[in-house]
């Protein structure tokens, strides 16, 4: 059984997100090599590329496959005994289930964006529950919930 999903937190972001940010980046560029302040001018870049570069790694769909003794991730297979619980999130303003959430035993979440069809997740969710166990919800750390408010 296997369910396409991104292979990280998916967010919809506009093109003013995108305008406003390389606006900064090139205002800040720019005032660096005006002050000769080449530290910044490099700062700054190493910054944008490195925020263009997750956003591109974060935009791939992958399949999420339950196996007899683990969970496949794309590449990343995880036992089902370092296994916690899992949860499903959903959007409101979409009105359908929006994200996975699996937790480890070290308490650590990882957020999958779906990116499959209902009839594949019911199915999905109606296996993994079989395993895993399935709560309403889960508490976020103040950073998660601050990162996910910026949608970064």
């Amino acid at each position: 059984m296997d369910l396409n999903v991104y292979n990280w937190e998916y967010f919809e972001r506009s093109k003013t997100r995108y305008i406003i940010f390389t606006l900064i980046i090139l205002l800040v560029v720019v005032v660096s090599i005006f002050s000769n302040n080449i530290f910044w001018w490099v700062l700054v870049l190493l910054v944008a590329w490195c925020y263009i570069f997750l956003i591109t790694k974060t935009n791939n769909v992958v399949k999420m496959i339950i196996w007899e003794k683990a969970l496949q991730i794309d590449n990343n297979i995880y036992k089902w005994n370092d296994l916690s619980w899992f949860v499903l999130e959903y959007h409101v303003k979409k009105e359908k289930i929006h994200n996975i959430v699996i937790v480890d035993n070290k308490n650590n979440s990882k957020i999958y964006t779906i990116n499959d069809t209902e009839d594949n997740l019911k199915n999905f969710v109606n296996n993994l529950s079989g395993i895993i166990p399935m709560l309403d919800k889960y508490d976020q750390t103040t950073m998660d919930k601050f990162i996910r408010k910026l949608k970064l």
